[in-house]
């Protein structure tokens, strides 16, 4: 519906007529509602142009006013604007609004002159009210009230609106709507100007051009037309109808255009820009200035000029480069070619980090944390000589069972035993040696007062950080890739595999992983499950104010902020503060780590201890404190054998070191070079952590104290034949007892035990080895584990990728010739990449989830799928409302639980399944992919791809390239620093406005977040229990929470629901399969079919009982135990439990029973290796069965 000119009105049901009042009219508006949907009104000023337009969208009102735009309660706005699920855009030379809410879409378009237009859903088809009519489908009876034929000006007396303080008086004339006849002729002529072959009927229009011809201030002139004409060709347009471009200089002319750009009447308003020159939309044309063909925008450089996609400039942390230009970065560099950075990689050494306690992250990147007492093996790689093993010894520091930190760290070969803790460095004989140190190709030297390093000639180096946090630094060079194993992870360039266990499998979480490569008898390490924050609000209160100065604006890390996510820092920072004792400690550790990475990109961040209390370090006798400081040439050793302590690192280290021109001596102090001693012997300390024996109870020095532990009631009873007792109060030929009893793990680890004190215990005898139930078996017969359970000998398991089989102890892993990867995009704004990555957004635009066609030369792409994000929560958080699809000329549209599909694509197959609570598609691109898409029709979209060539993949799925650590890569080919930068990058429509930060809405509902913690706790509950070591649940468990949080405006509970089903169908992938829901939580109403039928076309049901039996039920998945031919996923099912339906053939089909292993390796567990558990342990084999919850 449009009105335009001096007062010419189409409505939705193309009825034309005329009205030039000048009060504030109604233009359309849902009737009889008491709070409409939308409510437009507008207002002409005496010179009959349009004065006001108001736009009412629920809670929204945007007001239209002498040429500016105002929003309630924001205030004058730019363009364009996003916000709230309106967009406001410039639209050729129209200014277009676009509402997209849960629940409608609407489009408002105007051009501050003499024009304002109205599309809305058919959906309100009958229902609406204003000058626009009824839109009943019908065109003669808009003036039509209660029986009686209106006049013209009655019927817009009663969509007159006066303001507050108003009172306007209608007009009571009719005038004169008979065209003159003599213009008939030259306004036919004109209409065919714009276009002669144009569907749109053209009575109403020539009538109109007479109007405006008879009413013009000089009667007759050709530019008296303008403003119907303009109406004709808007409306030819938008039934993608043939324009000409008609308007020349002195006739209806759109003004000069800016730049270079050209008047064009039927111009693409989704303009290609250097930021995305590939944008293209469904919509119609309009006029207006636009880039000849060939020439993108530049929106980069701001000018607004037309360019070659060649000639675009490349952005990088807000700064412009031009094209050609190149970048370094740490580990790679850039050229900008057409608006992308296009990189390679350079040889790059791998880094490996144990910070703050209890947190590491791999040579790969994968970050992880872990609370064990016990020493581990960091790294062992057969590139180290003379069977070198770097291990790590954690011990607990407090008095909670998560207060564990890094105390030591311990390089151990043929040739050497070095430890080096905080009380500097042990040797193999156990003394204790000053530093430096040398061993062969092993030197140990002190690099500043804050870090010991170690160098070798092998391409080892360690950096260890003595205070105030014990923290190591482990670097190797290229040649150790994909040569590493231990807690560092493989080092082959996939993070998701990192998990690498000593038998060879890749485990699911972080203290499984840790287990398996425990060096010595120790007790498994605890995952921490409560938040440590949660105990004490004090203490979370003071954490988050100390940490906060790594995030926040206008502090000495912001600088950074562009180069590294502090977020992850901050995180950390909180956990620590929080969990241990010693707060400032470890705040300023979490602190350093952040500085040190910034430091590794080669910003130095300053003066940033002194920027928080207690940081700061003070140096003893005449140093001096610097953030880049080495040994060389300034300590007296360095000076008479350069060759001990002259190792520089590549990262900046911190300390105290001697003003310039001074040396430090063996006594810490600076003195003159005149005044240096000539090192030349090393001289022998005594050593702690020696035990002692006092009075029959067993001491230990350790930091310095005596800790004595009191005897055990006689624990030899407690050993059963074939482990006997050994005490370390007995003379024993092995000096440390029961600490090195052999086990099947350490069998596994294949490296000697390494204990660090003597232990009284039980130990297997005669050549046996102690399994994970504590039994003594033969080497062969060591169990291997995968996800908490023992698998025997010969067994066999199945992971997405690799077929394994369990000998000796060890994993012998075989991949599979085709493996698929799964994206997941859930709830409000979560996404997991198919490498593994996991962040939230909430844009309100559309985003490309995943495409190809990514690579350089901008091939064609075979498949695209959009999500359209909008927003669904008072907190500003979006969820998906609909997803596109694009095969090609096939598409897809998913919107509103159903689905539509349009176009053809003979080169794709394609099936479509449907299922009461999911639809699935499964898409074979031959040569190239097989994709299933799951979409459970609300806010859960899976897209899980299997593909036959190694061409990347982009968008906000990632690039598929198994590492998660580039899977930020915007479309311009650059890695962001943050999740934000990168979803912007994927926008569909670069108008679209940006996301500048994630809403945290349990912060805004505090109410709210105890029942959504409360809810979502199902998830760490025993009903889960079976999927606990299988998959981490702590970011399925967040996520819940948050959802739950933010799902304010309805539907709380399906938001919950959703959430904690998308935990359950990632145990389903694992093969674990869980009956969660009950009738008063979360139930499927799978009832329902038992008791309606399909009537005709459609997804329609009707009443009526089937007479069959009632076959209709709800299963949490499909032939539990057994090889399922499909994507496992719960659902109402009408096949009986031990049957499934076969989509190909349409019947229910027996399942393929595959015989379950069940674990033989402890007498407490029930559960078959793939549990298709309740929390009650019944398998889901009898119907009869009720889980108990």
């Amino acid at each position: 519906c449009s009105t335009w000119g001096g007062g010419h009105f189409s409505t939705f049901d193309k009825y034309q007529y005329d009205f030039t009042g000048t009060c504030n009219y109604i233009f359309a508006t849902v009737c009889d509602e008491t709070s409409p949907d939308f409510n437009i009104q507008f207002r002409r000023g005496l010179d009959k142009k349009i004065t006001r337009i108001i736009i009412e969208l629920g809670p929204s009102v945007v007001v239209v006013e002498k040429g500016s735009i105002s929003v309630r309660s924001v205030g004058v706005i730019k363009l364009p604007y996003t916000s709230n699920g309106i967009q406001i855009a410039p639209y050729g030379r129209n200014i277009r609004l676009v509402a997209k809410l849960m629940e409608m879409e609407l489009v408002v378009m105007w051009n501050n002159d003499d024009y304002l237009m109205v599309l809305t859903e058919k959906k309100y088809m009958g229902k609406t009210c204003g000058m626009c009519g009824n839109y009943d489908g019908y065109e003669l009876n808009e003036f039509v009230t209660e029986g009686k034929l209106l006049d013209t000006y009655k019927f817009a007396a009663l969509q007159k609106m006066d303001d507050p303080s108003e009172i306007c008086l209608s007009e009571e004339i009719s005038i004169s709507t008979i065209p003159h006849k003599k213009y008939a002729v030259i306004c036919s002529q004109l209409l065919n100007l714009v276009s002669p072959t144009c569907s749109v009927p053209k009575d109403g229009f020539v009538i109109r051009c007479q109007l405006d011809m008879q009413d013009c201030s000089e009667p007759g002139q050709n530019n008296c037309t303008c403003s119907t004409l303009s109406e004709y060709s808007r409306q030819c347009a938008m039934s993608h109808q043939m324009v000409f471009n008609w308007r020349t200089e002195n006739f209806c002319s759109v003004g000069k255009c800016s730049a270079n750009q050209i008047y064009e009447e039927c111009g693409s308003p989704c303009v290609k820009t250097c930021s995305n020159p590939e944008y293209s939309c469904s919509s119609h044309c309009t006029y207006g200035c636009f880039c000849p063909e060939g020439t993108v925008l530049d929106d980069i450089s701001k000018n607004q000029t037309c360019v070659h996609i060649k000639q675009c400039p490349c952005t990088l942390n807000g700064k412009t480069y031009a094209p050609g230009e190149t970048m370094k970065a740490a580990c790679r560099t850039c050229k900008c070619t057409m608006g992308q950075w296009n990189c390679e990689d350079l040889p790059c050494p791998g880094r490996c980090s144990l910070e703050g306690g209890s947190f590491v992250t791999t040579f790969d990147s994968r970050s992880y944390r872990f609370h064990g007492v016990c020493t581990y093996v960091l790294m062992k790689s057969s590139s180290l000589p003379h069977n070198g093993t770097l291990m790590a010894v954690y011990e607990k520091t407090g008095y909670s069972h998560s207060e564990t930190s890094l105390s030591a760290l311990i390089y151990l070969s043929t040739k050497d035993k070095i430890v080096i803790s905080q009380n500097e460095l042990l040797t193999d004989d156990d003394e204790l040696k000053r530093l430096p140190y040398r061993s062969g190709d092993v030197t140990i030297f002190r690099q500043s007062s804050m870090y010991i390093q170690m160098y070798t000639t092998f391409g080892l180096e360690l950096v260890v950080q003595t205070s105030p946090v014990f923290q190591a630094y482990v670097k190797v060079g290229s040649q150790f890739k994909g040569r590493t194993l231990g807690l560092c992870g493989n080092y082959n360039g996939d993070t998701t595999d990192d998990f690498m266990t000593s038998m060879d499998i890749t485990e699911g979480t972080a203290s499984l992983f840790v287990d398996s490569w425990r060096a010595g008898n120790c007790h498994p390490s605890l995952e921490r499950d409560t938040d440590p924050c949660a105990l004490s609000q004090l203490n979370k209160i003071s954490a988050e104010t100390h940490c906060s100065i790594l995030t926040k604006r206008g502090t000495v890390f912001e600088k950074c902020h562009f180069v590294v996510n502090p977020i992850p820092f901050y995180k950390r920072c909180v956990y620590q503060a929080c969990n241990y004792e010693e707060t400032f400690p470890y705040i300023c550790s979490a602190l350093g780590s952040y500085a040190r990475t910034c430091s590794s990109m080669g910003l130095i961040l300053e003066n940033w201890r002194n920027s928080m209390d207690n940081c700061t370090i003070t140096c003893t006798g005449n140093q001096t404190f610097s953030y880049n400081t080495q040994a060389c040439d300034r300590t007296c050793l360095s000076l008479s054998n350069r060759a001990l302590e002259c190792h520089p690192t590549d990262i900046p280290i911190e300390g105290c070191h001697c003003p310039k021109g001074m040396f430090l001596n063996h006594k810490n102090e600076c003195v003159r070079k005149s005044h240096c001693p000539c090192y030349l012997e090393d001289r022998k300390y005594i050593l702690p952590d020696q035990s002692t024996i006092t009075s029959g109870i067993t001491c230990y020095c350790v930091n310095g104290r005596l800790s004595c532990t009191g005897k055990p009631q006689n624990p030899a009873e407690s050993c059963k034949a074939p482990k006997k007792y050994v005490s370390c109060s007995d003379s024993l030929e092995n000096k440390y007892g029961a600490a090195c009893a052999p086990t099947c793990q350490m069998l596994a680890t294949g490296i000697e035990c390494i204990p660090t004190k003597c232990e009284s215990g039980c130990v297997c005898t005669d050549g046996l080895y102690e399994n994970l139930d504590g039994r003594c078996v033969p080497a062969e017969e060591c169990p291997c584990e995968y996800g908490g359970l023992a698998y025997g000998k010969g067994e066999q398991i199945q992971t997405e990728c690799e077929t394994c089989t369990c000998t000796k102890g060890k994993w012998k892993c075989v991949r599979k010739s085709k493996c698929s990867s799964t994206c997941n995009l859930y709830g409000e704004g979560h996404i997991t990449t198919f490498d593994g990555q996991r962040f939230v957004f909430d844009g309100n635009c559309e985003y490309i989830l995943a495409m190809d066609g990514c690579t350089v030369n901008r091939p064609v792409s075979s498949f695209k799928i959009v999500t359209e994000n909008v927003i669904c929560g008072k907190s500003g958080v979006t969820c998906s409302r609909s997803i596109s699809i694009y095969l090609g000329n096939l598409t897809f549209i998913l919107r509103d639980e159903t689905f539509t599909i349009s176009g053809e694509n003979p080169g794709v197959r394609y099936n479509v399944k449907k299922n009461a609570l999911h639809l699935m598609f499964d898409i074979i691109i031959p040569g190239k992919y097989n994709m299933t898409l799951i979409w459970n029709k609300h806010m859960n979209f899976f897209i899980k791809i299997s593909r036959e060539t190694q061409e990347p993949i982009c968008g906000l799925c990632g690039n598929y390239n198994g590492n998660m650590k580039d899977d930020f890569e915007t479309r311009s080919k650059y890695v962001a620093s943050n999740e934000l930068e990168f979803v912007n990058s994927w926008k569909e429509n670069p108008l679209c406005g940006d996301v500048y930060f994630v809403v945290d809405p349990c912060s805004k509902n505090p109410y709210r977040k105890a029942w959504a913690e409360k809810t979502c706790s199902i998830i760490n509950s025993q009903v889960f229990s079976a999927c606990h070591n299988k998959v981490n649940r702590m970011p399925y468990y967040e996520a819940c929470v948050r959802d739950s949080c933010g799902c304010d405006i309805g539907g709380d509970c399906e938001c919950m629901c959703d959430a904690i089903a998308v935990y359950a169908l990632a145990c389903l992938d694992k093969g674990i399969c869980i009956d969660w829901r009950t009738p008063e939580f979360c139930p499927v109403y799978c009832e329902y079919y038992n008791s309606h039928k399909k009537t005709g076309n459609g997804d329609a049901y009707s009443y009526g009982y089937n007479n069959d039996n009632c076959t209709w039920h709800y299963r949490p998945c499909n032939c539990p135990n057994q090889n399922y031919k499909y994507v496992n996923i719960e659902g109402c099912y009408n096949c009986s439990h031990d049957e499934y339906f076969d989509y190909e053939k349409e019947i229910c089909i027996p399942c393929v029973t595959v015989q379950p292993k069940i674990m033989r390796s402890s007498t407490t567990s029930t559960l078959p290796t793939i549990p298709s558990v309740s929390s009650s342990a019944a398998t889901i084999s009898t119907e009869t069965t009720n889980p108990t919850i």
